[in-house]
């Protein structure tokens, strides 16, 4: 089973790159004087996005996401990254969670660089899945681990509907994606007076990693822009 099976309109990474030059040159964006941020999750195997960056001005991508995605960085991140929208500028920000899909088909493992056997992809995911399976496992939250504990009662909300899917591992990733895509656009929300005369570009779905050899693929499922006046 490919990744295409699990998501049928998913796009390899090099197709992605297309359609958001393409799509930003229509909106009318300036791409040198566009920046561009992310809110995936902090997962190293995500930073194969991190070819955008030549599309764009900046070193970038500022990092919004922390486990599973969640944009972690709050309204103070959101603040500090409308300051740095050049003059007559925009900006192009990539949301959603991620999910492995191995080169056997399996959702939620991929086969990483130098290792001799799958591991979980999201693990905060996964992990927070496995917590509220087993709910007498959910302890206290803490500062050493915040965020999972966030991942963890976000998904706890959702219990029912995720356990009785037919499958709970792309289940909480879709639950996932609906958390990520409200918390960002609450955010701009949050943050329009800081906004105003900017002119954004957002792109959410479901990052799909595949096998350290393979390329990634993104399934879109929302893309808009903003301008706040």
């Amino acid at each position: 089973m490919s990744v295409k099976a699990h998501y049928p309109k998913a796009l390899q990474i090099r197709e992605l790159e297309q359609k958001i030059t393409s799509e930003l040159n229509l909106q009318g964006f300036i791409l040198s004087r566009t920046i561009w941020g992310t809110s995936i999750c902090s997962d190293e195997v995500n930073n194969s996005f991190n070819i955008f960056s030549r599309l764009f001005v900046g070193p970038g991508p500022f990092r919004f996401g922390g486990i599973s995605g969640l944009p972690f960085t709050g309204k103070t991140g959101v603040m500090a990254f409308a300051s740095h929208i050049p003059d007559k500028g925009g900006a192009f920000i990539l949301y959603g969670p991620h999910i492995g899909v191995s080169k056997e088909g399996t959702a939620g493992e991929i086969l990483r660089q130098r290792q001799d056997s799958n591991s979980t992809c999201c693990g905060s995911l996964i992990a927070g899945l496995s917590a509220i399976q087993n709910p007498s496992t959910i302890g206290e939250e803490t500062a050493s681990d915040y965020q999972q504990a966030q991942v963890v009662k976000m998904l706890n909300a959702e219990r029912d509907q995720i356990l009785s899917a037919d499958d709970q591992i792309k289940e909480v990733t879709e639950k996932a994606y609906e958390k990520i895509h409200t918390q960002v656009k609450e955010l701009i929300h949050d943050c329009k007076d800081a906004l105003v005369g900017k002119k954004l570009y957002l792109m959410g779905g479901i990052v799909i990693n595949t096998n350290w050899d393979e390329e990634d693929f993104f399934d879109i499922r929302n893309s808009e822009v903003i301008e706040l006046t």
